[in-house]
Parts: C-alpha cells; structure tokens; sequence
C-alpha cells in the first residue's frame, strides 16, 4: 500500500515524476481567466494537477474521515489506466486497476477493494487541482458509507459470469425509498417478455407472440431501477436474467435461449429534484472527462468564450465568437467579479454549464447530469408540430390507402406523442464521431442532395457534416435498449441488401412497415404473422445520422456470392483503395431513374457512433 500523506493542496502542487512511464500525462493545461474590469478577460495558462487519493483513518475509532494521495508512480498509472475507461467503459479490463496482490481500484463505483473480501472497501476520489484554487472539501464518511449501500445492493446479478461488470453504478439514486408515492403503480414502467400462447409450439399453440407482464410490484422497481442506472443485466430468479442492452430474457445454463423484452413508460413522471451544488460539481466533473476522453484522438476546434459580468452580478451574457447568443443555458463562470475574490474549485465547477462543456442540442432542457433523461414534448410547442410535419410530408404515395409490406391501411401517420431522448454520453460519442470525419474531409464533406426530411423548423444539424434526420422502424419492445444503450451494429444481418449495416429511412412510411406494437411481437416487414391492430399506438425512432462523405449506390452491385455487397460490415473503400466512405444511399428510382433497384432512399452507415436517437415517436395509423 503506498505511504499515507496528507492530502494535496494548491500550494504545494507539483507536476508528476518523469519515471513514469504511462503515455497520459497527469499535469494538463488548463485556460483560467484574470479579470481587470467587469467587460474584458485576459487568459493565462495553469498547470491543472489530477492526484487520485483514498479514504484513511486519522485515528483510533475514525472511519475514512481523511484523504491520502497515491504516490507519484502508482497515481500516474490510475490515471492512465482511468482514461482507458472513460475512453472504453465497455472493456472488462479497464474496469479495475491493480495496486497490489490485495488491493484494487474499482473505477465504476470509485472504491479501493479487498481482492480476499471484495466488501471491505474505502472511497477513492480523483482531484483535479489548480494553482490558486481552493480544493473542493474532501469526501465524508456519509457520502462513504452511502457508496457502500448501493454496491451492496440486491440488485446485482451475482449469478451471472460477468457481475463484475453489472454491479449498480455509484450514481444509483436511492430517492425512491423516501418517496411517499413509491407504491403508487402510475410511477413505474411496465415490464413485459415474450411468452407462448395456448401451451406453446408442442401443443400446437404459438411460439413468443403473447407479451406476459412482470405483474410483482417489487420486481418492477427492481427493472426500472436498474433500467434508469444504466446495469446491462439483472437477476430474475436462478435459472434467468435480464439482458437490458439487447432488451432480452435469458437464461444463465444456455444464453442462446433467450425472449424479447418490452418496457412500457409509467403513467407519471416523477416531479425533478434540485441538485446540491457538491452533486453539481460531481456532474460537471464527468462531463468534461467523457468529453476529454471521447476527443482522446480527435483535434477539434475551440471556441473563445467572452463572459461579460455587472457589479452587483444581477445579468451574465454570453456569446461566442460567431455572436451567436447561447440563449436560456447558464454559461461557465471562470473569474469572479472583482481582482479581489479568488474563485474556488467548488464554486467554479458549480457553475459550469453542461449542456455546453458537451455541445448538445440546443433543445435539450435542464442538462444538470450525465444521466439518461427522457423529455414529453408538449403538443403546443413547436418541436412537436415539427415532428408532425416531419411524419405527414414524408408519406410516399406508394403506401398511402393500400395494403403493402404492413397490413394497416392507412393514408396518414398522426404522432400522438413525441419523447425527446437526452442521452449525454452517447452525444459526447456521436459527437466526437461527427467532428473525426469533418476532420478527415477538411471540415465540409460533399453534399447529398434531394434528401426530403430536410422540413424548416427543427433542430439544428450540421450541414457540412451530411447530418441528417432519418427514421428508423422497429418494434416497440426494442425501443427502450436502443434509446438508452445505442444501436450495435454486431446483430445487424449480413442479408441486408448494403450488407451489415444501419438501415434508415427518409419516408416515415417506409419505416412504419417495419413497426409493430400492442400484442404483435413481430420485427421486420411481417405481413402475414403481423398481430398489429389499427388502433395501436406505434413508436418509430426519429435519429441524428452523420453522412459524411458518401457512397451514393445508383445502379445496385448485387450482395449474392462474389459480388460488391456479399459480406460486407464495414464502409467501403474509395477509388484510390486507401480511405474509406463514411457512409452509403441506395438510390431510389424516382431520383436517378429505371436502373436504380430501390422505389425510396435508404441511408446505411456501419458505425454506431454515427447515429443518435434524439426522439422517440409514437404515432397512429389513419385511415
């Protein structure tokens, strides 16, 4: 175990050891500002220090009442091996660090562990420090002693071979316990799996086209708990689990034999809580590391800020250097108002705003965290009148009033209902994508022309970057875990007609045939094992694609044996058979002419960071 220091100050703050022979370095530059008057800042260059320490005792009878550092060495390899998580939290191995034959650093719940007793454990924080800054007050036995709570938790999946993964993250909330509506059923989404009617296939009933409801309140709280924390697995009884990312019952003896899963939202929503400023902080902190961690390998463009401030600070106005206003976001507040105050760590990272440390759209509200969110767009505003057009002016006259690859008849598509999808951390991903292939195209890619969901007064895209609204259609009960976890271009079918890949759609019609809700348990354009009813509310995903520089396929190349598309999973090469195509059109005949093998556009990338689900739309079909 290394030596116990005190914990590290401001003043005595020094960059790490060269012997470390890590490649990330623990000392980063970091711009802070000097105010002279209340109208103009001047940037000055710090040495912002990361120093990992774990929870000591001070004494006989203290409880991790203390902090003490890691030495130089071993706090330069946390660090590193830390980056490595936040740039692949999916990888097993990154999840821990070694420090000696006892002892480990579990990153996901930020503990130091027992390897002999994995529940003797001691809080481990991650200091960001700057010269002249005031450190933030160390971690408390309370804020210990919850951690522990929550990785104790019955929730876990001890059953399954990779629980060290799935235990509950540190920012599991534990609100619902207080809760005086807990027991109110309205709060809590309804848990479905596909089961077997009338017996089953061996007594000549059906195979998965009933939905059978987890109707036990307590296991209900239990899904939805571990849903909204972001676990991929939890235990439903010995013999099964339930894989939240692929939205799957499985069982633990053969995991082939698996059942689709569906989550209905509750009926209320939770009325949001206000967030302590150390919560604040906490937040603040976590974005800027998955943003430095998803750019690791991305130069991306900066912004200069210029902050103007009135004394008493009643306004603050903030543009960029494009002069464009912000507007309703609260802006990062880096110097005080006059030369004399001397801004804390705590109060700085207080006031940082996150919705702009991660760039997300500018429709998003109340961005206080990192957590997934979900928000009901009202049908007064205007994003969901968007939405509306966006689903009416889509509809191909080839689908409208007929009976085609789904058996509703319909000729319009009313949206009922519009769910804006916040999703910070897998914006910070897709965005770092988008930024990586303007990069690699010299900051503006070729234009795609004629592209129909391209309808005035909706969000913001990034035209240089072919970015695109697009549909995609699917059943309802896979809805949720593509929402929260993003599509996984590994369970994409090499039969598709580009191979592999994401398949969307600019025509809502055409990716209505592929939507299926109520008690149909169908997926794909299954016409004549469809169960789906004119009255049942649908859901179609409403996606932000990156294009970029794209394969426009106007005369088809076949995907059967020894032809262009046999195969294929990735993006396929440029002319010069060095760089590649960020993405693929198949061209409709309407746009290219009677060559082209496709009736209406599909749009395919092969990378899921490519993609975004921003809304989740539930519509009807009008006769």
């Amino acid at each position: 175990m290394p030596p116990k220091k005190k914990p590290v100050t401001a003043s005595n703050a020094v960059t790490q050891s060269s012997s470390a022979t890590v490649a990330i370095p623990t000392t980063i530059n970091l711009p802070t500002t000097s105010t002279t008057t209340t109208t103009a800042t001047a940037l000055t260059t710090a040495q912002k220090k990361i120093q990992w320490c774990w929870a000591g005792d001070s004494g006989v009878g203290a409880s991790q009442d203390i902090l003490i550092e890691y030495d130089s060495k071993v706090n330069s390899e946390i660090e590193s091996h830390y980056q490595m998580h936040l740039l692949k939290p999916k990888v097993i191995k990154y999840l821990k660090f070694k420090l000696d034959k006892e002892r480990y650093i579990d990153f996901k719940n930020m503990v130091q562990a027992r390897y002999d007793d994995p529940n003797k454990m001691r809080t481990v924080e991650r200091q960001e420090i700057v010269p002249g800054l005031a450190l933030p007050p160390p971690t408390t036995n309370k804020t210990s002693k919850r951690r522990g709570k929550i990785i104790n938790s019955d929730d876990s999946d001890t059953a399954s071979e990779d629980n060290s993964s799935d235990s509950s993250d540190s920012d599991v909330s534990d609100d619902n316990d207080d809760d005086d509506d807990e027991d109110d059923e309205d709060y809590i989404a309804r848990w479905f799996w596909a089961g077997d009617s009338n017996g089953g296939p061996s007594k000549g009933g059906g195979h998965q086209d009933i939905w059978v409801e987890y109707d036990d309140l307590s296991m209900r709280k239990k899904l939805e708990k571990a849903f909204a924390s972001g676990k991929k697995k939890l235990k439903v009884d010995e013999e099964r689990f339930v894989d939240f990312q692929n939205m799957l019952q499985r069982r633990y003896d053969d995991k082939s034999k698996r059942r689709n899963l569906k989550r209905e939202d509750p009926l209320k929503v939770r009325p949001k809580k206000t967030l302590t400023k150390s919560q604040k902080i906490s937040n603040a902190a976590t974005a800027l590391n998955a943003m430095a961690a998803s750019h690791a390998n991305t130069t991306t463009p900066t912004t200069t800020t210029t902050t103007t401030s009135t004394i008493p600070p009643t306004t603050t106005t903030t543009t960029t250097t494009s002069g464009k206003v912000l507007g309703k976001r609260t802006t990062s507040t880096l110097t005080s108002s006059t030369d004399t105050q001397k801004p804390t760590l705590a109060s700085t990272m207080s006031t940082i705003s996150i919705s702009d440390i991660i760039k997300c759209p500018s429709t998003w509200t109340d961005v206080d965290s990192m957590n997934y969110k979900e928000v009901d767009v009202k049908p007064s505003e205007n994003e969901f009148q968007w939405m509306s057009k966006l689903f009416s002016q889509t509809i191909s006259s080839n689908h409208k009033g007929i009976s085609t690859l789904s058996p509703i008849v319909f000729n319009d598509l009313k949206v009922t209902r519009v769910v804006r999808v916040q999703n910070p951390m897998l914006w910070v991903s897709y965005h770092a994508r988008k930024q990586k292939i303007l990069d690699d195209n010299n900051g503006s890619c070729p234009p795609i022309h004629s592209v129909i969901t391209n309808i005035p007064g909706g969000p913001d895209l990034d035209k240089k970057a072919n970015e695109l609204f697009l549909f995609h259609g699917l059943n309802v009960s896979s809805v949720a875990g593509i929402a929260k976890f993003g599509f996984d271009p590994r369970f994409c079918s090499l039969d598709g007609m580009f191979g592999a890949g994401l398949y969307f759609a600019e025509n809502s019609s055409k990716s209505n045939q592929y939507c299926h809700s109520g008690a149909c348990t169908c997926s794909g354009f299954q016409a004549t094992s469809c169960k789906c009813k004119a009255s049942d509310e649908v859901c179609l995903l409403v996606c932000r694609v990156v294009m970029g520089d794209c394969l426009v396929e106007n005369v088809f190349r076949g995907n059967g044996p020894g032809q262009f598309w046999n195969g294929r999973r990735t993006e396929p090469k440029k002319p010069n058979n060095i760089n590649i195509y960020n993405s693929v059109i198949g061209e409709s005949k309407p746009n290219y002419g009677p060559k082209a093998a496709l009736q209406l556009r599909e749009y395919i990338v092969y990378e899921s960071s490519q993609v975004f689900v921003e809304y989740k739309v539930y519509f009807k079909r009008i006769k």
